[in-house]
């Protein structure tokens, strides 16, 4: 790792800290989202605030249903 990719790495890993300390137990970390599976277009859509544009997203992403798209979007809500 390039010490410019460090740097950006140490300071996104210190925005992620200050976020989880604003909203304990609701913010997931962008790392943790997308080891899951989910697409960055949807965890974008989840963080608006627009969960039925991001199950939607999810669904033509995936081709999950519906039922397996909530759980999914619910598990980054």
């Amino acid at each position: 790792m390039s010490e410019i990719d460090h740097g950006a790495r140490a300071r996104l890993d210190h925005i992620e800290q200050q976020l989880q300390a604003l909203f304990p137990g609701q913010y997931v970390s962008f790392a943790a989202a997308t080891a899951a599976g989910i697409p960055p277009g949807v965890i974008e859509l989840v963080r608006a605030g627009k969960t039925i544009a991001a199950i939607q997203e999810y669904r033509n992403a995936t081709g999950a249903g519906l039922a397996e798209a909530k759980a999914a979007i619910d598990t980054i809500r």
